[in-house]
């Protein structure tokens, strides 16, 4: 377990490194300028005068340097936690991301929440009460989960709540550090609106899961010696069955930071997600590889804890 764990750590910071990369050559492949695009915006009219603006520009912002360097300053920046200067918003991206990553980071772990915590009893119930009322019920309820596009969902829940309870989104994001209450009613919403979508596939998977458990010859024997149903189901079948739940968890998990901009424009919620899609339209190349480069380390971290978790589930998962 000790030498799975060490060989897990030490392909973090390969995959990492891998990461930086594809971020950086994705960006300078992506058309067009920042430069010429604050220019042609302030509208100067004279092609002559654009032209030097724009290259004072790029040589203010250090885009006329080889793109080597570029790079290098970059990452060297990245490991010291500096990730550079907004061009659009022209302030430190470290500010924009103490800003937007609380808040993304809420969301994201209140949904995962509200959806593990929901979609895997449910899982379990279906498989245990096999075609039975309960069973077809929570079927029914993971099939409507995946049918309904999820951007219909926040609308609807969002048209319920101004139609019956006269709520709409607040404009001032409030953080849970100056009013917890206001922020729980702020991001439960569109939590539950994600959850519902996350949940379906989750509570299919454990119960298609627990239904092959359930039939294992280590089940009927722990029923055969009187163990009470309980201690069958939740104590040996479950943590078996789960290995997959974990591992979709943790994928979702990861997309979860940058798959919840729906959800964060539907219920006005300034995250991660918003400030991705205003940065890469601008060009505002430092935003746009910070973000990713954390949506990308928040993504690796995770698949490390889930690989982890595989090796307490099941120890006798080996590193091959």
């Amino acid at each position: 377990m000790r030498k799975y764990i060490v060989r897990r750590l030490l392909l973090f910071f390969p995959s990492l490194f891998g990461v930086t990369v594809v971020i950086f050559i994705l960006m300078r492949l992506v058309p067009g300028d920042i430069a010429e695009i604050l220019v042609y915006e302030a509208g100067t009219e004279f092609s002559a005068i654009q032209e030097k603006q724009i290259e004072e520009i790029r040589a203010e912002l250090g885009l006329n340097r080889p793109v080597l360097l570029q790079y290098l300053d970059w990452v060297r920046g990245a490991v010291q936690g500096d990730f550079g200067y907004s061009y659009w918003q022209e302030r430190p991206v470290n500010e924009i991301l103490e800003e937007r990553f609380p808040r993304t980071m809420e969301l994201a772990l209140l949904t995962m929440l509200i959806a593990l915590v929901w979609a895997v009893p449910l899982g379990v119930i279906s498989a245990v009460r096999q075609n039975t009322w309960t069973d077809y019920l929570v079927r029914v309820l993971s099939i409507s989960g995946l049918s309904i596009p999820l951007f219909f969902t926040g609308v609807l829940i969002l048209y319920f709540l101004i139609r019956l309870f006269h709520w709409m989104p607040p404009l001032e994001f409030t953080s849970i550090l100056d009013d917890p209450v206001e922020n729980l009613k702020q991001l439960i919403w569109p939590a539950l609106a994600q959850a519902y979508y996350i949940s379906a596939p989750i509570t299919r998977l454990t119960r298609s899961q627990m239904l092959e458990v359930i039939r294992e010859d280590y089940v009927r024997t722990a029923h055969a010696k009187g163990v009470p149903e309980r201690g069958v189901v939740y104590r040996h079948a479950l943590r078996n069955a789960l290995l997959p739940v974990v591992t979709f968890a943790g994928w979702w998990g990861g997309r979860l930071l940058g798959g919840i901009v729906v959800m964060e424009i539907i219920f006005v919620v300034p995250g991660m997600g918003t400030s991705l899609i205003q940065a890469v339209n601008h060009r505002d190349y430092p935003v746009v590889q910070a973000i990713v480069f954390i949506m990308a380390l928040v993504f690796l971290i995770l698949n490390l804890l889930v690989d982890l978790i595989y090796g307490w589930l099941d120890p006798r998962i080996k590193y091959a």
